[in-house]
């Protein structure tokens, strides 16, 4: 994708909303958000390609884009709050932020709890050092050795569910570390704390790509990448705005220009469970 789309792209989500209130109308009332005309979306930019921050430390990614196309097509601002994944849920379930854009892991738990929107696919990776001799043919070789991960996150429930099962068919048990961010695991790792780290396959893959680490594992535990809101008018728009952007082929660039997986074109991207009853 052109610099200048990304350009533009991050100085309509930053700045351009109000300009861009005067020509359209907001698809969401004042009264579905926490701040009168704007929507406060968390983010956690340490999973490049999809979230990161960049030289100039500022946001870069897929996700920040996509938050840059929903601004225009919501027509109100988008104010990414950086947080760690552990505090995001309690923020939208307490009122504090009206959703998460976070490219979160899928859950039944997690749909009962938030208006889940399912935009994208995902799995989990494995990594180790680039210089590792290293290989795995599946994920019982992570039995007997220690493996770094994000707390708190959909990697975290995976690896525990199949470290439960794999132990009680008497193999060695898996030394489960967790850190802060999938930033601090990677560190870990190649600090020589651990001997690998579980992450999401994306992250994995650019990591490989890049020569900073070797991605021994791939396609473990697919699920989709989700976004999340508190209130149901709030995800409705969201859908609406995605709907557009797959008919005009944003969706599809965007995606394509991160390397990333896109639905397939006959997968509606649509709320995802019940959600919470209350809102």
């Amino acid at each position: 994708m052109a610099k200048s789309r990304i350009l533009a792209g991050m100085l309509l989500l930053l700045a351009a909303a109000p300009a861009a209130a005067q020509d359209c109308t907001p698809t969401i009332n004042d009264s579905d958000l926490i701040a009168p005309g704007k929507l406060q979306l968390s983010i956690n930019p340490t999973n490049p390609p999809a979230q990161y921050v960049d030289e100039k430390g500022e946001l870069q990614g897929l996700n920040v884009e996509l938050a840059a196309e929903l601004s225009k097509r919501l027509c109100l601002e988008i104010e990414l709050v950086r947080m760690d994944f552990p505090a995001m849920i309690p923020g939208v379930t307490a009122g504090r932020l009206d959703g998460m854009n976070t490219g979160m892991f899928w859950n039944e738990e997690r749909s009962k709890i938030l208006f889940m929107v399912p935009y994208g696919i995902q799995a989990i990776g494995v990594v180790v050092p680039p210089d590792s001799d290293v290989t795995m043919n599946g994920a019982e070789d992570l039995a007997g050795h220690s493996s770094a991960l994000e707390i708190a996150g959909a990697q975290l429930k995976w690896l525990e569910g199949f470290n439960e099962e794999n132990v009680a068919k008497g193999a060695e048990p898996i030394d489960i570390r967790t850190f802060p961010t999938a930033t601090n695991a990677v560190s870990a790792m190649l600090a020589g704390q651990v001997d690998n780290a579980i992450i999401s396959d994306y992250v994995a893959r650019d990591l490989d790509r890049r020569g900073k680490a070797k991605e021994v594992l791939t396609g473990l535990g697919p699920n989709f990448m989700s976004m999340a809101f508190g209130k149901k008018a709030v995800a409705d728009a969201v859908v609406t705005a995605f709907a557009e952007m797959r008919k005009d082929g944003v969706y599809q660039e965007l995606f394509a220009s991160y390397g990333m997986t896109p639905f397939e074109e006959d997968k509606p991207i649509e709320i995802l469970g019940p959600g919470p009853a209350q809102r």
